[in-house]
Parts: C-alpha cells; structure tokens; sequence
C-alpha cells in the first residue's frame, strides 16, 4: 500500500516537473501588465462616420489564485480617419474600462478567457475643414469579449476582440482586435 502511494506521488511530481518544463504550468503572478495593439473596426453607425483605424492599448490584469476568475483593467487610445460622408479627418477614442475575466481552469500554454466589463470613453473629431471646430464629448460603456492568453518559456503574451459599445444617441460600437504583451 505504502509503495502505490509513494510511487503515485512520485509520478504527480515527475509529470507536473516535466509539465513546468515546457511551459503547460503558468506562473503565478499575481499581477501582470501588458501593452498590445492593433486594429479597430467601427460596426454599425460608427461605420458612417469612421473608417477601419488602429489602436495601442495599456493592461493591468489581477489574477485570483486557484480560482478562474480575475480583472482587467486597460487604457486605450483608438484612432480612425473619417469616412468621405463626414468629411475630412480624423477621430480618436480614448477609453479607461474595468472587465471581469473568467479564464479557462485547464492548465496550458494556451487559456482562453471571456471578460466583460464598462468603462469611460472620450471622443474626439479633428476635421480638416477649414474653420470646422472640434468636438469631444465623454460617455461611458460596456464591452464583452474574448481572448486567449499564451505563455512559453520566456514569452507571455495575449490576444482577444472585444465589442465595445459606447452610449451615445446614436450607439457607437468599434470592435478591436489586440495583439499584446504581458509582463
């Protein structure tokens, strides 16, 4: 009886050494920063006012041991050229949100995740009309979305797409997708 217990130890110890070897068993931080970018796509009505852009993004992830479920904090600032309907220009986003994360509990390189969260977002349109003013106005929102989160042997890193939904009359919907860091 003794040696089962003792050779079963010892096969749990062998394997999670191994899997720690190669990366399957992530590191425990309890915080993580990021930076990512990428692209944004305007949905909906933006797409009357915004054409396709890009967007750099800030992380501040809080991790809960043992449990699936963590937060998300990100500063983004988003920039698009206005579509030939609104003029000439430009617009920008920036956006402070607070998500919710439920992350896979398998263990693994690879762990998706869904978050959903709200936040504060500015807006702001540049047109390059001659005496046209500038506008900026704040709102919140809410945004839903997914992602995965990659960690190898010296490489953490993320990627996820989000809607995010911007309460103004009308509804301002952008979909970025991130490609990032985490350290």
């Amino acid at each position: 009886m003794r040696i089962r217990v003792l050779v079963t130890l010892l096969a749990f110890l062998c394997a999670a050494r191994v899997a720690s070897a190669q990366g399957v068993v992530p590191s425990l931080k309890p915080f993580q920063i990021g930076i990512g970018g990428g692209v944004s796509a305007p949905v909906g009505k933006a797409k009357d006012v915004y054409d396709k852009g890009w967007h750099a993004t800030g992380v501040l992830r809080l991790h809960i041991p043992m449990l699936p479920f963590g937060l998300n904090g990100s500063v983004a600032y988003h920039h698009f050229p206005l579509t030939a309907a609104a003029g000439s220009g430009s617009g920008r986003i920036l956006s402070g949100v607070a998500n919710a994360m439920f992350s896979s509990p398998i263990p693994g390189p690879l762990k998706p995740y869904l978050l959903a969260g709200v936040g504060t977002y500015n807006l702001k349109f540049n047109p390059d009309t001659p005496g046209a003013p500038s506008t900026s106005r704040t709102k919140i929102g809410i945004d839903a979305g997914l992602g995965a989160t990659i960690s190898l042997p010296g490489f953490h890193g993320f990627i996820e797409a989000k809607l995010e939904n911007i309460l103004t009359d009308p509804q301002t919907r952008i979909v970025p997708v991130t490609i990032g860091l985490l350290f």
